[in-house]
C-alpha cells in the first residue's frame, strides 16, 4: 500500500500487488504523484500480508519505508509591532489577545497570558538534565555528567549594565521586542548560557538558547528549555515521529499526527526513569480539554510533556513515590541517546551523544491558542 500525506494528513492512498522472488530485487514505479503546492509531503510504502498465515492475519504490516519532501512557500513578512511597556522592574509586550511580561529585577519570562489566561506557571529555564535510565546508572553516567544536573537547577542570571542598569538586554526592532538573559551555570569550570526572547505582534515568541563549547564539564545529557504549565493543560498533540516515544538512538517510527494525554507519556517502569520523548517534532500543542493552551513550533527538535520534571523522576525509586501531579512540564531541545548495547556498563554510542565540543544552539517559538 502506498500513502501520501501532507503535513501529517492523508492525501491519497493506493494499493497493489507485487511479487519478488527470494534473494532477488525488484523495482516498481511509485503509484503517487507529489503535488507542487507548499507543504511537507510524506510518501509511505507499506508491505502487508495478502493472506492469513499461522502467525498473522491478512493485512498485517511486515515492513514499511517512508520519505519526506518539502515544498517550500515564500516566507511571510512580519507586520505590525506589539505595544511595548517599560517599567523599573519589568518590561512587557502586548497585542491582540496576548500579554508577555519579562522581569528585569529577577530575570526571565514571568508571565504569558492568552485571552486573559496565564499560560506559564513559572518562568521557563534552561535545562541540561534528563532522568537517568537503568543503562545510564550501569555505565556511571551520573558520575561523569553530574554537574549538568545542578547547572539548570541553580543557574543565576548575570547582572550587568543593560537597560536601567539591570540584568537583561532589552531592544526593539521594527516588528518586535527582544529580551536577552545570560545565565551563569553551576559548573566547574563555570559556563554561561544565553537565552533570547523575541516577541512579535501576533503573540508568537521566538526562543533562542545557545552555549559555548562545554566538553570540559562532561557529557551533556540534555540541552533544552523547560516550561512549567498548570496541570489542566494535559492534552498533547504533535506532528512528528510516533506514536510511541522516540530518542536519538530509538527513533524508528512513522512521521504523522498523534495525540494523547500528558500522563500517558509516563512509562510504567519499576523504577521511574527517562521516558515520553518525541523526535523530529515539527509542532506540538499542549492544551486543556477545550483546546486552550500553547502551540510550540519546534523545527524538528525533540519534545516532551510530562507531569514531572527530570529531577522528580530521578529521585523516585518506585512509581508510588512520585508526588501528586500538579503541573505539566514541557521540554523543547535536544537529548543524548538513552541506551548502550546492554544494561551492565555499555556506553551510549558516540554518534548519539550531544557534541558539546562545539557551541550548542536551538531555536523554536511558541504562542497561545
Amino acid at each position: 500500500m502506498a500513502t501520501l500525506f501532507k503535513n501529517g494528513e492523508v492525501v491519497e492512498e493506493k494499493s497493489g500487488r507485487i511479487s519478488v522472488e527470494p534473494l532477488s530485487e525488484g523495482t516498481f514505479p511509485l503509484m503517487l504523484q507529489i503535488p507542487e503546492e507548499p507543504g511537507e509531503y510524506t510518501t509511505r510504502i507499506s508491505f502487508r500480508l495478502k493472506e492469513d498465515t499461522a502467525w498473522a492475519a491478512a493485512g498485517h504490516e511486515v515492513a514499511y519505508g517512508e520519505t519526506a519532501t518539502e515544498r517550500s512557500a515564500p516566507k511571510a513578512l512580519r507586520s505590525g509591532k506589539p505595544e511595548i511597556i517599560r517599567g523599573w522592574h519589568n518590561v512587557g509586550a502586548r497585542g491582540e489577545n496576548f500579554e508577555a511580561l519579562f522581569s528585569i529585577l529577577h530575570g526571565g519570562l514571568v508571565s504569558y497570558k492568552y485571552k486573559g489566561r496565564e499560560m506559564v506557571k513559572s518562568q521557563p529555564k534552561p535545562n541540561f538534565w534528563r532522568a537517568m535510565t537503568d543503562n545510564d546508572l550501569a555505565n556511571l553516567l551520573p558520575m561523569r555528567a553530574g554537574m549538568w544536573r545542578n547547572a539548570g537547577l541553580y543557574s543565576t542570571i548575570k547582572t550587568g549594565h543593560g537597560y536601567g542598569g539591570t540584568i537583561c538586554d532589552v531592544n526593539e526592532t521594527d516588528h518586535s521586542l527582544v529580551v536577552t538573559y545570560t545565565y551563569h551555570l553551576c559548573t566547574q569550570p563555570q559556563k554561561d548560557c544565553f537565552v533570547r526572547y523575541e516577541v512579535f505582534a501576533d503573540g508568537e515568541i521566538q526562543v533562542n538558547m545557545r552555549m559555548d563549547a562545554s566538553a570540559d564539564v562532561g557529557e551533556l545529557p540534555a540541552f533544552e528549555m523547560l516550561f512549567t504549565m498548570d496541570a489542566d493543560f494535559d492534552c498533547l498533540k504533535w506532528y512528528g515521529l510516533g506514536p510511541e516515544e522516540t530518542y536519538m538512538d530509538r527513533c524508528h517510527a512513522k512521521l504523522g499526527l498523534y495525540e494523547n494525554k500528558v500522563a500517558d507519556n509516563m512509562a510504567n517502569y519499576l523504577r521511574p526513569q527517562e521516558c515520553g520523548s518525541k523526535m523530529g517534532v515539527r509542532w506540538a500543542s499542549v492544551t486543556d480539554e477545550e483546546g486552550c493552551g500553547l502551540m510550540f513550533l519546534t523545527n524538528g527538535l525533540q519534545f516532551s510533556a510530562l507531569p514531572y520534571t527530570p529531577h522528580q523522576v530521578d529521585t523516585a525509586e518506585h512509581p508510588n513515590e512520585l508526588p501528586p501531579a500538579l503541573s505539566t512540564f514541557v521540554r523543547v531541545g535536544e537529548q543524548m541517546g538513552v541506551g548502550g548495547d546492554d544494561t551492565w556498563g555499555a556506553l551510549v554510542h558516540p554518534e548519539y551523544h550531544l557534541d558539546n565540543t562545539k557551541p550548542m544552539e536551538i531555536t523554536f517559538s511558541f504562542k497561545g491558542i
